[in-house]
């Protein structure tokens, strides 16, 4: 995790629900009427989502977005349940046109000898019948990007950005064929964020910085619940797979989510042949490895890929291999859990638990490829 050290003088914590949230002195004392309303308001909303009561959080944002199924994209990008944990630091309120108001916060977890960053964002708030509601930044710029959409999917992208309409009419029809095979019936609206590096579209979505920051040039993440995409280019396969099969099963296990995309789109540039070539050669180095041990496989590599998603995209290719789309279905019915994705795989592919680690090393040794 990339740290940032702050500097940020005189803030003035107030407890809540033991956690903290701190306004600096020039939003504390302030006489202005409207920034106090918007402290207010936006200390109101974190308190809320700190309590635990996430459905009312609606209460406190703009009507047109709610409408949609918004309230904070800064807080589902995390994914951490809330404001629950670490302190929340608002270090300025300003007034940045005749309607906005922007609020700036850092969001931390750990002590002052060592503190880390999971962001630094913006939201913002407007008055709207004499009353103050939050806006995400994402909806202050979108007026501002470009926009191109086919079929289900919403492309914005900076006027900086060459975009590829061909590549993005491909992606479109990547969804609705992999749609097609799993009988997903739901088409939801895919809003595609685009950026010349990942932290261009981050900052699209209120972040100054983020611990989902990236510098590999193929990097990109999808906000699950939100099927909001974050990418560096149009065709981004991987992610457009988690759109898919994230709603479908939004509790299912994350060695499936990942072995699905990874099977159909590879991983950081490379395909699936690619990455088992890779493990292959892993496992030379380090014969000794249990690969039954999923947690410890989950790694990010110095060229971005993962062992943890090539094994589940193997556990794909099996299922497929064995029973078809069936097969791969029956795999995302069990919850999130390294003993759940192990019952799956005895359940439903009929491997034993001790026969994990020899069945995927055979596996990868006689791979000859897709």
């Amino acid at each position: 995790m990339k740290r940032i050290f702050i500097s940020i003088l005189f803030l003035i914590p107030l407890s809540v629900w033991g956690q903290k949230i701190t306004f600096s002195s020039d939003i504390q004392d302030t006489k202005d009427s409207s920034i106090i309303q918007v402290r207010d308001l936006w200390q109101a909303y974190v308190t809320n989502c700190q309590k635990g009561f996430d459905k009312s959080s609606f209460n406190y944002w703009n009507k047109y977005e709610t409408d949609q199924g918004f309230t904070d994209i800064v807080k589902a990008a995390i994914s951490l349940p809330s404001y629950l944990y670490g302190d929340l630091a608002v270090f300025d309120i300003k007034k940045v046109d005749n309607d906005y108001y922007r609020i700036r916060n850092i969001w931390s977890i750990g002590d002052t000898i060592s503190k880390s960053y999971l962001g630094i964002f913006n939201v913002f708030a407007k008055k709207t019948n004499s009353v103050f509601k939050l806006y995400n930044n994402f909806y202050v710029v979108k007026p501002k990007l470009q926009h191109y959409q086919t079929d289900n999917f919403y492309y914005y992208y900076p006027s900086t950005y060459p975009f590829n309409n061909q590549k993005a009419n491909q992606m479109a029809e990547f969804y609705s064929k992999i749609s097609s095979l799993y009988g997903n019936t739901d088409k939801r609206k895919v809003i595609y964020i685009i950026g010349n590096n990942l932290d261009e579209a981050n900052n699209i979505i209120g972040f100054d910085y983020t611990i989902m920051s990236s510098s590999f040039p193929d990097a990109a993440y999808t906000i699950k619940g939100l099927n909001i995409l974050l990418a560096t280019r149009e065709d981004k396969m991987h992610e457009i797979i988690h759109s898919i099969f994230m709603p479908m099963f939004p509790k299912a296990n994350a060695l499936f989510h990942e072995g699905i995309a990874t099977y159909y789109a590879g991983s950081a540039g490379q395909n699936y042949t690619l990455l088992v070539d890779q493990l292959r050669e892993m496992i030379i180095n380090n014969p000794d490895i249990d690969l039954s041990k999923f947690d410890d496989l989950n790694k990010v590599l110095d060229n971005g890929t993962n062992y943890f998603y090539t094994v589940g995209a193997i556990f794909i290719d099996y299922a497929l291999k064995n029973g078809g789309t069936k097969k791969v279905l029956a795999l995302f019915q069990h919850p999130d859990s390294t003993d759940n994705a192990i019952f799956a795989i005895e359940k439903d592919l009929g491997i034993e638990k001790n026969q994990i680690d020899p069945f995927l090393k055979k596996y990868i040794q006689n791979f000859k490829g897709n």
